[in-house]
């Protein structure tokens, strides 16, 4: 489950030259769990009286620990793919580093902080690399457990547990995970994490590839590489040196200061908690000195090194001496064992053994019969055979605990050809005897797979998904063939295979020799774009599998030119085009055939979801067939004696295909593959889906393009029932993982269609935004538009304190979900399906998933309000959102104006503050549906008038603000305590953290202005940008300030400054390059008045408007901290400056709102007798609107100017007394 990874010991990496800022270290210190501190607290009392009994094992010999690295990525995410042997390289560097540092070899060990010399220590330990494999095989390469092709980016991806070697088989390694980026959210800067022995997690660390060693291509540093110590510490025991606060405690260890952050490498500073840090410590971030351990740690490691009995997964088990032999760390008794690059040969050729003995054996005596040489001592020796035969092999080896022989007889086959017909499905052994292969750069090679097949469960492969040298050459040679009796002779196998784009040209061939391989003739050869069976979009190509029949097509090579031959070669040649995986199965050599042929065809199109379908035929039938005889029921044309016909299906049903072959010799087989072709017949019942049955249901399928967890079904829930369907995104963690299900397709042509589904979800938190999507195609999926969707918030229907476990168990747990299909009225073939986008979060339980085609049924009243924001004086639409198609509406909103409505979309005006109801009764030809009474779905918050100030002084954020930071992180607006213009509190966005891009915006409280024709705002700004000694690359902070008189639907901004022109102080603050640690720009604070700037923006554009938004947006350029203090808004530029009186003949009390308007804007004018005509002209003077009402009507006048183009346009409110007020208005 995910939410134990948040209690990983995670490490995060800072560079401060290459992102431009001496920053301090932000690191995430060791998150457990409540539960997990508990258990962390009470180890610490079994340490104590453990160490106290000195009951710990002698330090005369160290512990010897087996390490393997298991390598999930290859680089290409940095275009730096590295080989095994830079790979090895990096690896053998790391453990000298980790080593050296544990032992205490290095130099600086010796002149780390004399403070601490008295409790400097050191362990007696050593990390050894595994050299043999969970089970029993040796490894290739000692530590390395080589699977590059998994591309495995996050640490905590569930696909991890699938490489993880400890206590599988009963042998135990401390494996190390290296993928892309190993700590969520931290992107290529995590360095790694590792899990502690308190901790419910098998034991592992994760690493990024980047960072291993500090030779051979790695990005680390020498200092840098010390962090895979600091994750070794965690694997052991020891959390981060620096915790939250100066808690004595701290991190556990008695003879570690408390320290709340990383401080970096200065000695003779004292740190926050008032104490000097060992900073020195490899348990801290500070990776240019990590150079000791302290006692207790070292006693702590020791603990859990001797543990057996306390952690879940002890560590005790890795050194044991029964351990240590299994995973060939150190000798055992030798078990001799051997193979060979192939086993048949023809004279004069070599084989290549290699040794496979396990005990680590010493010496090792070969014997070779019929071979040159007839002995060797190599461990792997090369034989040349130059007489035809067969000849046994033996080897014998030895060590200090004794000595093991192995024979075989007849294992080596010189010119031995077989006349007998082959047949290989690859269930055996990989490769078969007597097959070879060549892989002449040491990379990927023919493989065998295990879980695919055609019509079986494994195949052979190249992958050229990871073959990333375009051109690199493999091959697979079969065994030697006699063909002197050949007859009809022809090589026939299953291929499939998809293209990765038309730019990666994959290439298979088979080749022929005659004269064992000297020269080698092409018999078939297809590149990428012929070779495809299966279309699938390019994002899915890489991890695309052939799962159906359909997938897989059968290709004949005729080989009767070879007739009589006695001694023929046959092999597979890939040709890598940097594509996908070719995938080959049920490869048959009928060297001798019958006369007649044998009838066989195939189809790359076997159905569809739409209402008819074009089928291409392909005749795969042996035995060269001249003539053929097919026949198609139900399809267009019915027969064909075509050798590869192409037939129309425009019929609902399942069809049979028939076809007969001759050739010259007589006529041969006839085949005939029932319910071969499939045309879809949509849903046109009304139905249920309750899950009950088998999963997925009939003609529905699911769509998983990376072919990990995805929709299933449960049956342990249900609402009302037993059964439904999950989608467990709990363990779905690579967020933005897309996974479908695809319903079979429904007629909607009749009349009014209900879809409606149960839902039951439970989020995780705020942050894992997992989201429901369904959509519709009326095109057979060539396009699809969304009729639902809802993320984590909106979709909850339970509040659980623990979500990942949570099973919906009762009724109100779950909610029934109702989607409007009036858009696909009519429509005959109507394809749906849910989309799942995984945020990492919880499951969402899927039920009764019901169609009702023709319904009857009154309407399920239903409506959203369509507004962002609510504002008061402003108009809120409505928006009915009813099933059953309504035609008639009755709305009522008590508090608003109108307080009722007959509309389908309303648009109502709320004047005062408050929480309001609303209530929609929908009604269509069936009569009156249900009514849907929402309570509170209206908040109107109050208003500010003028003028208002703000100084900070209070609780923040202040009541009725609006705080968006849409990267969900730590960094946001906030107040501080220590510094102020004229106090000590104000207002900061803290830049100096925050990454180059991060947005973040503050909306003010909606301020009145209907009465103030001159609004300004004022704040004291202070700000130095970030400077740097060492790098004059610019941090571009930027601060806009915008308005908006609409409700925020459109936003106008009324100031915008850079970090130049945001600069208030003079001299601007420099980083001096003597503190190397630090940057004064970073560490700056206005302290006096002179640091500030008084502010003033000019408001007009929204003066005598009843509601306007004010919003602070700041954009980060990665800089510094800018502050603001006394915000305050008024009317008139200078407070002691009188209002300018009034013109005789202004029309006063007059307000246009919102404006700028997308269409309608409405008039507010006072109360009285008078009548008033309202006009609208365009900027060139022409008429476009005029209208004469009464003022005795208190509501306000819609000025509708729909239909009339976007722009600026002059009002004129003329009253009957001759007075007029105008205004400009901008259509939006």
């Amino acid at each position: 489950m995910k939410k134990t990874y948040f209690f990983t010991a995670v490490f995060l990496l800072q560079f401060f030259v290459s992102f431009g800022q001496n920053q301090n270290p932000i690191g995430c210190g060791t998150h457990l769990s409540q539960k997990e501190e508990a258990a962390f607290a009470k180890s610490l009392s079994k340490i104590k009286t453990w160490k106290k009994s000195n009951t710990k094992r002698s330090a005369a010999t160290p512990y010897i620990i087996p390490v393997v690295f298991h390598i999930l990525a290859d680089g290409t995410n940095i275009n730096n793919v590295f080989t095994k042997e830079q790979m090895k390289c990096r690896i053998d560097d790391a453990l000298v580093t980790v080593n050296k540092d544990f032992n205490g070899l290095f130099p600086e060990y010796a002149t780390t902080d004399p403070r601490f010399d008295a409790v400097k220590s050191k362990l007696n330990i050593q990390f050894v690399l595994a050299t043999v494999d969970p089970d029993g095989n040796p490894l290739e390469i000692a530590g390395l457990d080589w699977h590059p092709e998994a591309h495995i980016v996050d640490g905590y991806d569930n696909r991890i547990y699938d490489y993880i070697w400890y206590g599988k088989n009963n042998r135990y390694y401390l494996d190390v995970l290296v993928v892309d980026e190993p700590n969520t959210g931290q992107g290529s800067v995590g360095s790694g994490h590792a899990f502690l022995p308190i901790q419910d997690a098998i034991p592992r660390v994760a690493y990024n590839h980047r960072y291993i060693g500090s030779t051979c291509g790695s990005n680390a540093s020498a200092t840098f590489a010390k962090v895979m110590t600091h994750e070794f510490g965690h694997y052991f025991g020891l959390k981060h040196t620096f915790q939250d606060d100066c808690d004595p405690v701290n991190d556990g260890m008695a003879d570690t200061p408390p320290t709340k952050v990383a401080e970096g490498c200065a000695r003779n500073v004292l740190n926050s908690c008032g104490v000097y840090a060992n900073a020195e410590n490899h348990m801290d971030y500070n990776t240019n000195c990590q150079n000791m351990y302290t006692r207790d740690q070292t006693n702590a490691m020791t603990y859990w090194l001797d543990d057996m009995t306390v952690a879940i997964y002890p560590r005790g088990v890795l050194w044991q001496q029964s351990n240590l032999s299994s995973v060939g760390v150190i000798e055992a008794a030798p078990v001799a064992n051997f193979s060979s690059n192939t086993t048949a040969i023809c004279s004069g050729k070599t084989i290549a053994f290699k040794d496979l003995s396990l005990g680590l054996p010493t010496s090792r005596v070969w014997t070779f019969e019929g071979g040159s040489p007839a002995t060797s001592t190599a461990a792997n020796p090369v034989v040349t055979y130059n007489t035809s035969g067969k000849y046994k092999v033996t080897l014998e080896v030895t060590n200090s605990l004794g000595t093991n022989i192995k024979q075989v007889v007849n294992y080596i086959e010189v010119d031995q050809r077989s006349g007998v017909n082959l047949v290989e499905n690859f269930r055996g052994s990989f490769p078969p005897a007597g097959w070879e292969i060549t892989n002449p750069d040491n990379g990927l090679a023919w493989e065998k797979r295990n879980g695919v097949g055609h019509n079986d469960t494994s195949c052979m492969i190249m992958n050229n998904a990871d073959n990333a040298v375009i051109g690199a050459l493999d091959y697979i040679r079969l065994p030697y063939l006699d063909f002197t009796a050949g007859q009809n002779s022809q090589l026939f196998f299953d291929v499939a295979y998809t293209k990765f784009d038309d730019a990666s040209p994959d290439v298979l061939k088979v080749q022929v020799s005659t004269d064992c391989g000297l020269i080698w003739n092409d018999v078939y050869s297809k590149t990428h774009t012929v070779l495809q069976t299966t279309a699938v979009p390019t994002a899915l190509a890489n991890n695309w599998i052939p799962a159906t029949d359909a997938n897989w097509r059968k290709e004949i090579v005729d080989l009767s030119a070879y007739k009589g031959n006695s001694n023929v070669s046959i092999r597979f040649a890939n040709v890598s085009g940097y594509g996908t995986r070719i995938w080959i199965d049920n490869v048959n050599v009928a060297i001798t055939q019958a006369a007649t042929p044998v009838s066989d065809f195939a189809s790359a199109v076997r159905g569809t979801r739409c209402s008819s379908v074009t089928a291409p035929f392909l005749d795969v039938s042996t035995g060269n067939p001249t003539s053929w005889a097919w026949s198609f029921p139900g399809g267009t044309p019915a027969s064909s004696t075509a050798k590869n016909p192409i037939v129309t299906y425009s019929s609902p049903g399942s069809f049979a295909v028939t076809l007969s072959t001759t050739n010259a010799n007589g006529a041969g087989t006839t085949v005939t593959k029932s319910n071969f072709i499939n045309v879809v017949d949509p849903d046109k019942i009304s139905y249920i889906e309750g899950f009950d049955g088998s999963f997925p249901p009939a003609e529905w399928e699911i769509v998983n393009a990376d072919n990990k967890l995805t929709w299933e079904k449960s049956s342990g829930a249900g609402h009302n029932s037993s059964s439904c369907m999950i989608m467990n995104n709990a363990d779905n963690s690579k967020v933005g993982e897309i996974d479908e299900i695809i319903l079979k397709p429904a007629d909607l042509s009749v009349g009014i269609t209900d879809f409606s589904f149960d839902v039951a979800y439970a989020k995780f938190d705020a942050a894992s935004p997992d989201v429901l999507e369904i959509l519709a195609s009326k095109d057979c999926g060539l396009t699809w538009e969304s009729v639902y969707l809802k993320t984590h918030t909106e979709l909850e229907t339970f509040v659980s304190t623990d979500p990942n476990n949570w099973v919906p168990t009762s009724d109100s747990h779950w909610r029934t979900e109702r989607v409007l299909l009036s858009n696909f009225k009519g429509q005959s073939n109507v394809l749906f399906k849910f989309k799942n986008t995984s945020g990492y979060g919880s499951r969402i339980w899927i039920d009764n998933v019901k169609f009702t085609f023709d319904s009857k049924e009154t309407p399920f009243s239903e409506f959203v309000v369509e507004n962002e924001r609510l504002c008061s004086d402003l108009p809120i639409a409505f928006k009915d959102n009813s099933t059953g198609e309504p035609v008639s509406w009755s709305w009522s909103f008590p508090g608003g104006t109108p307080a009722t409505s007959t509309s389908k979309t309303p648009a109502v005006i709320y004047d005062s503050p408050g929480t309001y109801n609303v209530t929609l009764t929908a009604s269509n030809s069936y009569g009156a549906g249900s009514t849907m009474l929402k309570t509170g779905v209206v908040i109107i918050k109050g208003k500010n008038s003028v003028p208002f100030l703000e100084n900070f002084e209070g609780s923040f954020p202040i009541q009725d603000w609006e705080i968006s930071n849409p990267d969900k992180d730590a960094i946001t607006w906030e107040k501080r305590s220590d510094a102020g213009k004229g106090d000590l509190s104000c207002m900061i966005i803290n830049n100096a953290d925050n990454p180059t891009g991060k947005v973040d915006e503050l909306i003010l409280k909606s301020m009145d202005f209907s009465t103030s024709s001159t609004p300004f705002l004022y704040f004291d700004l202070a700000y130095t940008q970030y400077l740097n000694a060492f790098d004059p690359t610019p941090a571009p902070d930027h601060i806009d300030i915008a308005v908006s008189s609409d409700c925020g639907v459109t936003w106008t901004n009324v100031y915008s400054k850079n970090q130049l022109q945001l600069q208030t102080v003079s001299p601007a603050i420099q980083d001096d390059p003597a503190t190397t640690a630090t940057n004064e720009t970073n560490d700056w604070i206005p302290t006096k008045d002179s640091d500030w700037r008084a502010e003033k923006i000019d408001l007009s554009l929204v003066k005598n408007q009843k509601s306007v938004l004010i919003k602070f947006k700041n954009t980060s350029g990665y800089g510094t901290r800018i502050w603001f203090d006394n915000l305050k808004i008024d009317n008139g530029p200078n407070l002691a400056v009188a209002k300018p009186k009034k013109a005789l003949n202004t029309l006063a009390g007059v307000q246009v709102y919102p404006n700028p308007s997308s269409n309608v804007f409405y008039l507010k004018t006072s109360s009285s007798t008078d009548d008033y005509t309202v006009t609208v002209h365009s900027v060139e003077g022409k008429l476009i609107y005029t209208e004469t009402f009464s003022g005795e009507n208190d509501s306000d006048k819609a000025i509708n100017l729909s239909g009339k183009a976007k722009g600026v346009y002059f009002l004129n409110v003329t009253s009957s007394n001759k007075k007029s007020y105008v205004q400009k208005i901008i259509k939006k």
